[in-house]
């Protein structure tokens, strides 16, 4: 396993990399006093997110500022730049907040470590909104992702229906080996995929690409949208696909806080078409991509290294994969 990415940094070049950013934030006489850098504040991010505790003293004030940033560390240097660009954009189209959706903001980025600082969003885990008030949150979520697909942003990226097959076929092979019982349920589903696929969309979206209560927040009547990481053009209708498989887990694993996923389904579809151009195919190609997420996501529980490798969170895994496995 290689070196976690904030750990490769020493302090000294930490210190300066958030002078800099400080006084770009807040002008040259700004001056950095202290900080503090934890990589294990979130249980999401591999330990390559970082949040930031700064102490600064700004010109003409005699107190001490507190700031919390966050910070990302990439692979490579175009990933971190596509974000960036798109979080910028994001910031800068109109309307957005005023439609309940909030994002992060650029504060700097650090090239030599492919380090991008960013604003830390804080608000309600999206799962605990959701037990306090369900029909309210979940029509907000489907508001906040029409809001996203409307806006005129174009990554670098793009997100082909074919790219989630291939994607799909290699993880298929491994749970047929892995549940021989079920190999031919699960090579059903695979042609049914294949046979089903839908076109790519003559007018492609901004999509975010992992759009699911992970990566939201509830703050004040917002939804806060984070990780951007996998944003592309593609279709809407995949993340719309990707959020009903996530709200589905969540109705087995937490049945307290979700217990009707067709009701919770309805009301974000509801919602999303409420503040959306028409699409008369929408419901199939939604369909088609909740299918593939599904499939994903219980390959993914079985078979990630990047998780938890504790046993009894393997066993739970497990367990969770197997009934997500028999509901498909």
């Amino acid at each position: 396993m290689g070196m976690n990415p904030a750990e490769s940094l020493q302090p000294d070049e930490t210190h300066a990399v958030l002078s800099g950013a400080l006084r770009e934030l807040e002008g040259v006489d700004a001056r950095l006093e202290g900080w503090a850098a934890d990589d294990t504040f979130t249980p999401f991010g591999k330990r390559r997110v970082v949040r930031y505790e700064l102490e600064a003293r700004l010109a003409g004030t005699p107190h001490v500022r507190r700031y919390r940033w966050l910070g990302k560390f990439y692979d490579r240097d175009e990933d971190a730049r596509r974000v960036a660009t798109v979080l910028r954009e994001l910031g800068a189209s109109n309307g957005s907040a005023g439609f309940g959706l909030a994002v992060p903001s650029v504060l700097a980025y650090h090239a030599p470590r492919r380090l991008l600082l960013l604003t830390y969003e804080s608000g309600e885990s999206m799962t605990t909104a959701m037990a306090q008030d369900t029909e309210t949150i979940l029509a907000a979520i489907g508001r906040a992702l029409a809001t996203l697909h409307s806006l005129p942003i174009a990554p670098t990226r793009t997100l082909f229906p074919n790219a989630a097959l291939e994607d799909i076929r290699p993880r298929v092979r491994d749970l047929c080996v892995r549940f021989p019982g079920e190999a031919g349920s699960l090579e059903s589903a695979l042609e049914a995929l294949e046979r089903d696929a839908p076109s790519f969309p003559s007018e492609p979206s901004f999509v975010h690409g992992d759009f699911g209560p992970a990566n939201l927040l509830w703050r004040a009547g917002h939804v806060v949208v984070l990780d951007f990481d996998k944003c592309a053009l593609g279709d809407p209708a995949c993340d719309l696909g990707n959020l009903f498989a996530q709200l589905f887990r969540t109705t087995i694993k937490r049945p307290e806080v979700l217990r009707d996923f067709p009701y919770a389904r309805a009301t974000v579809l509801k919602s999303y078409v409420r503040w959306s151009p028409t699409d008369s195919d929408l419901d199939s190609r939604v369909a088609w991509y909740e299918r593939a997420t599904l499939l994903r996501k219980i390959h993914g529980l079985l078979f990630s290294k990047s998780r938890d490798q504790h046993p009894e969170a393997v066993r739970q895994r497990q367990a969770e994969a197997v009934q997500l496995l028999k509901m498909e």
